[in-house]
């Protein structure tokens, strides 16, 4: 017979193993992280950068971070969760506000405004900026004429953003609002699970990390197709291949499509010649790879677990760490799971999301 430790040790892991299922991987994410021990992250560029956006105070000697909405300069200014961030002009910077529900700018002075959104204008209604509603917006991205794709995670959907005078205007590109499996076809009926980020092409279309599905998906005239992954996780190559999580998507001009697979603690690649490829495979798992972006011939990964943005360079496999001591905190040359990065020129703009604020470095050159 069963002892009653036994017995309770026994329905605990079954139930977590149920909650990891219905979780979608959501539960390891969060609370195994302590497992994960960051690998080498090679010399340190020493990145000189400084928050340009986010509150604090200061409580018992102790910087604490303060998370809200209001709009302002620097530390005026107040952000919840900001993550993926995309360039809107040579001055701006575009960015999703998790815990606000809202997308929002920040300047290169330090000026943040919301474009639509806000903590009190949670769900999903198209529109007037203000009347519009989003529901935990994560990725953003610029087309050329202006307008913003949203992978507006909480309503299951692709948002656009387009502008209207001194304002915006909301509709919904593709996906439909609500609880969703997956489906391709025709984008007002097309179905996605927690879309994560989002990556304009040249012709037009709009790559979408599709995390839930364990997909890359693209939206073209009209259309919402499958380009990588087959709905099951893992780490094929090729035609479809296979994803686990694909959190963040940048696109290099030969066409490549770098994606941070976060599931599976990997960077892969995607090329409509070649299908998926894993680059860096003579390398230690990543801790967490949670944003991506492009420096020149380098790929620059925020590595959550981690608490630093690194850089990889393809050409020999080496790795540089740019910012992040590897703590947690507030202080110099420390983050609290940054999240995503964004490489503008020599600038280096990074999503501090547990700090709550926006982190802008001035890169070395090459």
């Amino acid at each position: 017979m069963k002892s009653p430790l036994r017995r309770w040790l026994l329905r605990l892991a079954l139930a977590l193993l149920v909650l990891l299922v219905l979780g979608g991987g959501w539960l390891w994410f969060v609370y195994l992280e302590p497992l994960y021990f960051p690998a080498d992250g090679g010399p340190h560029r020493h990145v000189a950068g400084n928050a340009l956006a986010g509150a604090t105070e200061n409580v018992d000697g102790a910087l604490r971070a303060l998370p809200g909405c209001t709009d302002g300069l620097g530390a005026a200014a107040r952000l919840h969760k900001p993550i993926r961030l995309a360039k809107l002009d040579e001055r701006t910077i575009v960015f999703a506000d998790i815990n606000n529900h809202a997308v929002r700018t920040l300047a290169s002075d330090g000026t943040v405004k919301t474009l639509v959104g806000g903590p009190d204008q949670k769900g999903h209604a198209d529109g007037p900026a203000a009347t519009a509603q989003l529901d935990s917006p994560h990725g953003v991205a610029v087309r050329a004429d202006g307008a913003i794709a949203v992978a507006d995670l909480g309503n299951n959907s692709i948002r656009l953003l387009t502008p209207a005078g001194d304002s915006w205007t909301v509709s919904t590109f593709a996906g439909v609002p609500g609880p969703s499996p997956f489906a391709d076809g025709a984008a007002a009926t097309a179905r996605f699970n927690a879309p994560h980020a989002v990556a304009w092409a040249p012709d037009g279309s709009l790559f979408v990390a599709d995390i839930g599905n364990a997909r890359v998906r693209r939206v073209a005239n009209g259309q919402v197709s499958t380009v990588a992954g087959d709905g099951h996780w893992g780490s094929a190559d090729g035609f479809p291949g296979r994803l686990v999580m694909p959190m963040d998507l940048a696109l290099a001009g030969d066409g490549t499509l770098w994606i941070a697979d976060c599931g599976s603690l990997t960077l892969r690649t995607w090329h409509a010649e070649r299908g998926l490829a894993t680059p860096f495979q003579k390398r230690p798992k990543m801790s967490m790879p949670h944003g991506v972006s492009l420096w020149g011939r380098r790929v620059v990964v925020a590595e959550m677990s981690a608490q630093r943005v690194v850089a990889l360079d393809p050409a020999d496999g080496s790795i540089c760490t740019l910012y992040g001591d590897g703590t947690k905190g507030l202080g110099t040359n420390q983050l609290y799971r940054p999240a995503a990065v964004l490489v503008d020129g020599d600038r280096l703009w990074i999503a501090d999301l547990y700090n709550h604020r926006i982190v802008l470095g001035t890169l070395p050159p090459q």
